[in-house]
C-alpha cells in the first residue's frame, strides 16, 4: 500500500481523506497495525488507489493481501 500511495505522489493524509480515515489510520494499516482489513476497507484501498487487490486467505494463516495496477 505504501508503495502504491508514494508512487501516486499521496501523503497519508490525502489517503486518508479518499478512504475517509485518518493518516494515523493510513499510518496503521501500513505498518500491518491495528486495524483490520475488512472487505469494504479492502474495495475502497482498491478504488483510492485505483488498483486491483488480491486476497489470499490459507489455512496455515499465511494470509496476504496484494495490491496490482489496472491493466492499461
Amino acid at each position: 500500500m505504501y508503495d502504491r500511495r508514494t508512487a501516486l505522489g499521496l501523503a497519508q493524509s490525502a489517503l486518508g481523506e479518499r478512504l475517509g480515515m485518518t493518516a494515523d489510520e493510513v499510518e496503521a494499516i501500513e505498518l500491518g497495525g491495528m486495524l483490520p482489513l475488512t472487505g469494504d476497507l479492502l474495495v475502497r484501498l482498491a478504488g483510492a488507489l485505483d488498483v486491483t487487490v488480491e486476497l489470499h486467505v490459507v489455512s496455515d494463516g499465511h494470509n496476504t493481501v496484494g495490491f496490482a495496477d489496472h491493466a492499461a
